[in-house]
Formats: structure tokens, C-alpha cells, sequence
């Protein structure tokens, strides 16, 4: 999984006050703390939630994917992500993320351990975080 180049895209615009609407391709999302929508799915989800969301998610989907290509069955795959921002750093970053995996598996507790580690490695949320990127920020006014 790891190695492939790919270029992620997503649009963020806001609507209204601490409200954004996310576009990926031809999906959609708003993420609002204030308004309702009838044509988009609004969350109360902030954009650190969705951050830990991505964690999750992709994790979840390299798991999948680890777990597929050694072989290995099982069941009921559950992650429970928890971040932490203390407040006497006076930085707004996460101090620790806490990730549980659960799963039903006839396969032993080592080998599941090696398929997350290898899948945290391998997911690219994940990874990001793990590999700071270089961020590039251009400022474009518009007329």
C-alpha cells in the first residue's frame, strides 16, 4: 500500500459562521455548529473530531487491507480515537492520541498487534502525522 503516489484534493468553503462545506470530487459534506441544511448531511463534528476521524478511518481501512493480504479472518473491527490538548503547553496541537483497536479474530494477540503496527505505518493519515509534511500556504485575494 505504501509508495504509491496519489494527490489528495479537498475544497473547504465557508457558508456561514464556523460553518464549512467540504467538497471531494462529487461528495459533499458540511461541517456546522450553527446551520441547518435540507441538501447536505450536517455534523457536529469539529475539525479536530474530523482529524481523529481520519485517523480512524484510514486505519481502519489499512487494517482491512493488512488483515486481507495475510490471510487472516476476522469480525467486528471497532477503533476508539481520543486526542488531548493540555493546556500548559500554550500550543493549540494534540499532546497524545489514544487509539484502541477492537476485533473478533481467531488469529493470536501478536500477530494482530504486528497487522496495526504495520497498518498505522502504512496509512496515510497516520503516517502524516508521524512524518510532518511540509505545509505551503498561498494567499490568493480575490475581486
Amino acid at each position: 500500500m505504501a509508495g504509491t503516489g496519489k494527490t489528495f484534493k479537498l475544497r473547504a468553503e465557508e457558508r456561514d459562521a464556523y460553518s464549512f462545506e467540504y467538497t471531494v470530487g462529487r461528495h459533499r459534506l458540511l461541517m456546522s455548529r450553527t446551520m441547518k441544511s435540507d441538501s447536505l448531511p450536517v455534523v457536529g463534528f469539529c475539525p479536530v473530531d474530523l482529524l481523529l476521524a481520519g485517523i480512524a478511518g484510514c486505519l481502519g481501512m489499512t487494517i482491512r487491507a493488512t488483515m486481507e493480504e495475510k490471510g487472516l479472518a476476522y469480525e467486528d473491527l471497532r477503533i476508539e480515537i481520543e486526542g488531548v490538548r493540555s493546556p500548559d503547553t500554550g500550543r493549540s496541537a494534540l499532546d497524545i492520541v489514544r487509539t484502541k483497536v477492537f476485533m473478533r479474530t481467531g488469529a493470536s494477540l501478536e500477530q494482530v498487534r504486528a497487522v496495526v503496527e504495520e497498518s498505522e505505518a502504512d496509512c496515510t493519515v497516520r503516517s502524516t502525522i508521524d512524518h510532518t509534511p511540509v505545509f505551503e500556504t498561498e494567499v490568493v485575494l480575490e475581486n
